[in-house]
């Protein structure tokens, strides 16, 4: 992983014009595989603390005693924890005990992979990020041989189809590229085919359902995708989960010494009250302006378009601003 400086390209294929693309505020980014990360964290917990293969059936929530939730996995299992955090993304389980509605999707696809160079790539440590007839390109720098790179496209009936055989995937990604720089058609012809992920349906949390929803039932929460998924056209889904992660180990922590609690669960409960109140606003900001930039890349409509563009002008001017959050320290 190499340190990359906050500072982008966003080129027009058709008329080949470069302009730079704000990707921080002076700071750095640091792109890394997501398997990396997650082994990363999975080694830090205690053994046995993972069970891999767990499918979450139902549960039951009694919001207003002290009882335990119950819950239901699709192997017959029954576990009764004191707090259930739900991290089962889109098509999350728990997000509807809790009384958030299904996701919806966009019609845009993303295709995602990583290409290794045998000796140094030539990207140096930007960002760059082609767009040509409603097709998007985007590639960051892991370190000087490996390079991450993103597609997004209009959904089309086949995708579902492709999305299952890597080797589709890539000749689906050729062909969306044609008439894209020769450099980049080979980034894709070269890139490891296991990487190769196509999502056919973008799925998002509509962000009138997080502002009128408390996303908190007794000891029950949600977090990451379950919570707030979003398409990735702000690139900021994953580092909002990481958010999830500290706001919620500090209001844990911070709700651990209530007296006359021996079970734990008023303190349980005040911790995920003041998490719910904490990620409320920050969540939903975050999944509106993702909402209002994917209506504009998947309408056809040119009054919608223009809607957009006017909410984003008027609510979202700084284009970096949620690059600058922070959610404070454990």
């Amino acid at each position: 992983m190499i340190l990359v400086p906050c500072r982008g390209h966003y080129i027009t294929v058709k008329d080949g014009k470069h302009t730079d693309l704000p990707v921080g505020n002076g700071g750095e980014c640091r792109c890394l595989r997501r398997s990396d990360l997650m082994k990363t964290l999975a080694e830090e917990l205690p053994p046995n603390t993972v069970r891999l293969g767990c499918k979450v059936v139902s549960i039951k929530v009694d919001a207003n005693t002290s009882a335990y939730s119950i819950l239901h996995l699709h192997d017959g299992t029954t576990l009764m924890p004191r707090v259930i955090i739900g991290c089962d993304g889109v098509n999350s389980v728990v997000a509807s005990i809790v009384g958030l509605n299904s996701s919806r999707h966009f019609s845009t696809c993303a295709i995602r992979g990583v290409t290794h160079y045998q000796t140094l790539h030539p990207f140096g440590t930007a960002f760059y990020l082609f767009d040509k007839d409603g097709v998007r390109l985007g590639l960051l720098p892991i370190n000087h041989n490996d390079v991450y790179w993103f597609l997004t496209r209009k959904l089309t009936s086949t995708d579902s189809m492709v999305s299952k055989d890597q080797r589709l995937i890539k000749e689906s990604t050729v062909e969306a590229i044609k008439g894209f720089p020769n450099h980049i058609t080979e980034m894709i012809n070269n890139s490891d085919v296991d990487s190769l992920h196509l999502t056919d349906q973008m799925r998002y949390r509509a962000p009138w359902d997080l502002l009128r929803t408390k996303f908190c039932k007794g000891t029950v929460t949600l977090a990451g995708d379950a919570l707030h998924a979003m398409a990735p056209f702000l690139a900021q889904g994953g580092s909002a989960s990481l958010e999830d992660a500290v706001v919620l180990a500090r209001c844990l922590s911070q709700n651990m010494g209530i007296a006359l609690d021996p079970t734990g669960m008023k303190a349980a409960r005040a911790a995920l009250d003041q998490y719910a109140k904490e990620r409320k606003m920050r969540v939903f900001w975050l999944s509106l302006e993702t909402f209002v930039v994917g209506t504009m890349h998947d309408t056809s409509a040119l009054l919608v378009r223009g809607l957009c563009i006017i909410t984003l002008i008027i609510l979202f001017r700084d284009k970096i601003a949620n690059t600058r959050y922070d959610c404070g320290r454990l």
